[in-house]
């Protein structure tokens, strides 16, 4: 069933419309990490959800990092809220191609994941992609979804999630 339900004789308001319309998150500006592997919360890789709500999860994330140092991705969300998703990156050595350190899948609750995004190079100046997709529910608590990262290995070259990084949130239930 489509998201939202409208029923016959039902009054269409501009909140009805407005929460059927895609939630476009786009980065402002490269966001640095160095010389940590706990992550941070992303400045601008967030959005507000609701609860009781299923969302549609599209994207593309810009990063740069050594190959020696990577980045690591997961998602925090509203208490009680699940996310299955997959990323598709460059595998940890550097080689190229995907490697099944380069896919994920991953269900458990938001906040227990993080998952490797391989580098390229000896600086951090290739930016490199990651296409994202999933699938996110909320329970009876609505909150921020957001993407948090950092460095997989330590080390005094930042890396950096790269401005224009985009996530498209579509609630379909």
């Amino acid at each position: 069933m489509p998201y939202p339900v409208i029923s016959a004789g039902q009054r269409i308001t501009a909140g009805l419309l407005t929460s059927m319309l895609p939630a476009p998150i786009f980065k402002a500006a490269d966001q640095s990490v160095t010389n940590s592997t706990t992550n941070v919360n992303d400045n601008h890789l967030l959005s507000a959800v609701a609860a009781n709500a299923t969302y549609i999860i599209t994207g593309m994330l810009l990063y740069s990092a050594r190959t020696d140092t990577d980045v690591k991705i997961g998602f925090s969300g509203p208490s009680g809220a699940a996310m299955d998703w997959i990323a598709h990156a460059q595998s940890q050595d550097g080689t190229g191609g995907l490697a099944s350190t380069g896919v994920v899948v991953d269900k458990q609750s938001i906040g227990n994941t993080s998952f490797p995004l391989g580098g390229f190079g000896a600086e951090n100046t290739t930016i490199m992609t990651a296409p994202l997709w999933g699938r996110l529910v909320t329970s009876s608590t609505a909150g921020t979804f957001q993407l948090n990262w950092a460095q997989r290995v330590s080390n005094a070259t930042a890396s950096i999630m790269r401005a224009n990084s985009w996530i498209l949130l579509t609630r379909v239930a």
